[in-house]
């Protein structure tokens, strides 16, 4: 380095060992807590992939390990997404929106969330197999089409059942 040049931090993800003058990446996987770390050392927080975040948690109780820490990667939940690396944290989709799967990488994953209203005078209103049906006043809602057929059995007994019904009705 020139005598004029400053001496930056290095950022996120990499540092700075002793008199060297330019900053080193950690090794794959790993990344420093924050900016300006002065040894590979630093180089000590799990860098979790998008969709993914770090969750820190004491378990030497639990399962005997000999690590104070251990870091896992978590998927982001349903409703979340994470579009960096190393996070400890997900975002959350923004109100009236969810993620269909665990690990959406990015907000374009939030899909809006429907409530299975529908408008019958609008083209195709409903997703396939489902049809749009009143169900009081000016409300209607995607249900779906049950088909069932009968067979000849079947139809000749509620035939009988219904020709004994109205007999009964105007006896």
């Amino acid at each position: 380095m020139g005598q004029n040049e400053q001496c930056q931090p290095c950022s996120k993800g990499t540092f700075r060992e002793g008199l060297m003058s330019v900053c080193q990446r950690c090794q794959i996987g790993f990344t420093t807590k924050k900016e300006g770390s002065l040894n590979s050392k630093e180089c000590n927080q799990i860098n979790c992939p998008p969709g993914y975040f770090t969750n820190n948690k004491l378990i030497n109780e639990e399962i005997n390990l000999n690590f104070e820490f251990l870091q896992i990667c978590l998927p982001c939940p349903i409703g979340y997404y994470e579009n960096e690396y190393g996070s400890n944290k997900c975002k959350k989709c923004p109100e009236g929106y969810i993620t269909k799967q665990l690990g959406a990488k990015n907000i374009f994953e939030c899909d809006q969330v429907w409530d299975g209203s529908c408008k019958p005078d609008q083209p195709e209103p409903c997703p396939n197999g489902s049809e749009c049906i009143q169900i009081r006043g000016e409300i209607f809602e995607c249900r779906k089409i049950i088909v069932e057929f009968l067979n000849n059995e079947q139809v000749n007994l509620i035939f009988k059942n219904i020709v004994r019904l109205h007999n009964k009705i105007h006896l």
